[in-house]
């Protein structure tokens, strides 16, 4: 079997192809879809939308990887870069 082949077949079988801590049990949908999906109904420019993919990502492994408390702020930290570049693109001071 060529190596990309057996590369393939170790990512299927690995948490690294399906980790744990972005699907909530065997027949419910991933994480990945739902961004997959959002990626096809994209409305804002692709920073905007990497930024809120980004903390959509943290939102959705809540607990299940990290504490929650550092999951949030990730999240979080995600949504500040999005804010800081809208409100630099349109001359807005930010509040905080």
């Amino acid at each position: 079997m060529p190596g990309y082949l057996l590369w393939r077949k170790y990512l299927m079988t690995e948490p690294v192809y399906r980790p744990g801590h972005y699907s909530q049990d065997e027949n419910s949908i991933e994480c990945i879809e739902v961004i997959r999906q959002l990626c096809k109904e994209h409305e804002n420019d692709p920073y905007t939308d990497y930024n809120r993919y980004q903390a959509f990502k943290y939102l959705w492994r809540l607990g299940k990887k990290d504490d929650v408390l550092n999951e949030l702020y990730k999240a979080r930290q995600f949504l500040n870069f999005a804010i800081e570049a809208l409100e630099e693109e349109r001359g807005i001071r930010g509040k905080d």
